[in-house]
């Protein structure tokens, strides 16, 4: 299993500078702000807003910057088992690309750094999801030029509405209004892209905003239900726990505890 080894968001003033050294641990970066040159095996690497880098273990890293940036990152090791899972865990060597839907990676990166601090009883298995997810993200903005770009724009389509409504009761027909597309269509169409079908997609998305309301405000788990677009309490339970492995009662209790 995927194992973090550290987790953090830093600001940087100023000029920041690190020597060429190997890496212990398999890095994922993230730029969340400015601008850096990073130093990858002899590569210049150029690195702003919404980049994402990913280095494996062994890599030779340095990096540079002049002006005020901010970044994300981790350290992790994962056994071979995980290596088969992704072909940039496989394939074992450094891959930058940039995030299209930088918004959900950016929280779901900050949802992975507060999980790994709080060391919660379910903390282990969230982080190697979160992580994973990130992970396959990466590998899929690497390998979009693969698929036809009107399949892109539909599927980013969907998720751009998906994320905008989410507290509203979507259906395939709402998508398949919005794309001109039949409801089979659209639900074909987006699972070949993404892994996930439409409604799939909205239960994550609506558990992702249900654990920042956990973390961030005081409600109850009913307010928390009704405000991410679910219909009862009963049904925000089961797909909470079909997500995240834990039920929203366990999640508040290691939050908490």
């Amino acid at each position: 299993m995927i194992k973090l080894h550290s987790c953090y968001a830093k600001d940087f003033h100023g000029k920041w500078e690190m020597g060429k050294s190997a890496t212990q641990f398999h890095i994922l970066l993230v730029v969340t702000k400015g601008k850096i040159i990073y130093y990858v095996n002899e590569e210049s690497v150029l690195l702003q807003k919404g980049d994402v880098l990913f280095m494996p273990a062994g890599t030779v890293r340095g990096g540079i910057s002049s002006e005020e940036h901010q970044r994300y990152a981790t350290h992790f090791t994962l056994d071979d088992n995980d290596r088969m899972l992704l072909p940039l865990l496989a394939e074992n060597r450094y891959c930058k690309t940039t995030i299209s839907g930088f918004e959900y990676f950016k929280q779901r990166f900050m949802l992975l750094k507060h999980h790994w601090l709080m060391r919660g009883p379910y903390s282990e298995p969230t982080c190697y999801a979160i992580l994973l997810e990130l992970l396959s993200i990466i590998n899929y903005e690497r390998d979009k030029w693969k698929l036809p770009a009107k399949k892109i724009e539909m599927t980013e389509d969907i998720k751009t509405y998906l994320l905008d409504h989410y507290k509203d009761s979507v259906s395939l027909d709402d998508l398949a209004e919005l794309t001109g597309r039949t409801p089979n269509h659209v639900s074909h169409l987006f699972k070949s892209v993404t892994g996930l079908s439409p409604i799939d997609y909205l239960h994550h998305v609506r558990i992702v905003k249900a654990k920042e309301l956990m973390i961030d405000k005081m409600m109850s788990i009913s307010e928390i239900a009704e405000e991410t677009g679910f219909c009862d309490q009963a049904y925000f339970n089961r797909v909470f726990k079909k997500v995240t492995g834990c039920s929203p009662t366990a999640f508040m209790k290691g939050r908490t505890g």
